[in-house]
C-alpha cells in the first residue's frame, strides 16, 4: 500500500510499504477513506522525535470502511463506516472505566512505531485496527465523512477542554489559540453554557471564525487580552482559560489572564524544555491546572 512515511526531521516520504494483515483475533483492517494532519504530527516532523522508526506511516485522524474481521470481533462488520480516536482501547481497564481511553493501560498511538513495535499511522491506504470493537465506533446516519473525521482527534479534543473548564452559565472564559481545536472548544464551551467567551489570537481568519461561532473575539497583535478581560470582568480575570496551543507564550498568557482560584485547561502539546511558570505561581493564585 501507499502511504506518507517518516524518515528523519524535516523528511516525509510518500512510498509503498506492507499492507497490514489481521494479527489478533479482535483486530480489523481499515481502508482509509480520508486522513488529517495533526498539530502533534508536526513535533516528529520538525523535531524528529526520539525512538520513532523510519518508515512509519504517519497520522492519527483518519475514517474509512472496515474491509477485514478478526473472528472475533463481535460488533463490526464488512463494509461498516468508521471513525477511531487518535488511540486505541480495551473499553475494560481502570481508565477506559472512568472514560479516560486515551491512557488505556493496553492502548497504542497511531503512527508510533519504535524498535519495529508498535502501530502505523492513518496516512495511509490500509490501518490494522486492534481491540476493534471498543476503539472504532460506527458513523452514525446523517454524519458526513468529513465532520466524522473530526470526531477521532480535533472534535474530542476540543470539547474536553471545555470541559475541564467546568463551565457555568454567568462565568467568562478565555480560549487562547483560536485554531481548529481552539474553535473547537469555543462550540465546546458554548454546548456547556457558557455566555461569555474571548477568543484569543493574531490571526484574523481564525478570530472572524470565533466570532461566527459566539465568541468575542481579541486579536492580540493589536488588542492586549488581559486589560480587556479584566475591564469586563471587575478586574479580576476569567474563570477559566482554555490553552490549545502548547508553548511558553500561550501558557505564560493563560497564567496571566486566569483569575485567582480559577482553571487553566490546557490541551496544547507543549514541547518547550521549560513551563513559563513555576509550581509556587500557581500555589499563589490557588490554579486549578488540568
Amino acid at each position: 500500500m501507499k502511504a506518507l512515511t517518516f524518515h528523519g526531521k524535516e523528511t516525509i516520504r510518500f512510498e509503498s510499504i506492507p499492507d497490514p494483515g489481521i494479527i489478533l483475533p479482535t483486530d480489523v483492517i481499515v481502508k482509509v477513506t480520508l486522513c488529517a494532519i495533526c498539530g502533534s504530527d508536526l513535533h516528529a516532523y520538525y523535531e524528529h522525535e526520539k525512538g520513532l522508526d523510519h518508515g512509519t506511516a504517519m497520522g492519527h485522524e483518519f475514517v474509512g470502511e472496515v474491509v477485514a474481521v478478526g473472528k472475533d470481533v463481535k460488533t463490526l462488520r464488512i463494509g461498516n463506516h468508521v471513525m477511531s480516536p487518535f488511540t486505541t482501547n480495551c473499553g475494560n481497564c481502570f481508565y477506559c472505566n472512568i472514560g479516560l481511553t486515551c491512557r488505556c493501560i493496553h492502548g497504542q498511538l497511531y503512527g508510533w512505531r519504535e524498535k519495529e513495535k508498535g502501530l502505523q499511522g492513518g496516512q495511509a491506504e490500509f490501518v490494522r485496527v486492534p481491540m476493534a470493537d471498543s476503539t472504532l465506533m460506527e458513523i452514525p446516519e446523517g454524519v458526513t465523512t468529513e465532520e466524522a473525521l473530526f470526531l477521532g482527534d480535533i472534535l474530542s479534543t476540543g470539547f474536553f477542554c471545555a470541559k475541564q473548564a467546568e463551565i457555568k452559565p454567568k462565568n467568562s472564559y478565555a480560549v487562547v489559540g483560536c485554531g481548529p481545536v481552539g474553535l473547537m472548544a469555543i462550540l465546546g464551551a458554548i454546548e456547556y453554557g457558557a455566555e461569555k467567551v474571548y477568543a484569543i489570537d493574531t490571526i484574523p481568519e481564525r478570530l472572524e471564525r470565533a466570532k461566527q461561532f459566539g465568541a468575542i473575539a481579541v486579536n492580540a497583535s493589536a488588542e492586549n487580552p488581559l486589560e480587556i478581560i479584566k475591564a469586563a470582568n471587575e478586574g479580576r480575570g476569567a474563570d477559566a482559560v482554555l490553552e490549545a496551543v502548547g508553548n511558553s507564550a500561550s501558557n505564560k498568557l493563560a497564567y496571566d489572564l486566569v483569575r485567582p482560584g480559577g482553571i487553566i485547561s490546557a490541551v496544547g502539546v507543549c514541547t518547550d524544555q521549560h513551563l513559563a511558570f513555576r509550581l509556587p505561581r500557581l500555589m499563589i493564585k490557588t490554579l486549578l491546572t488540568k
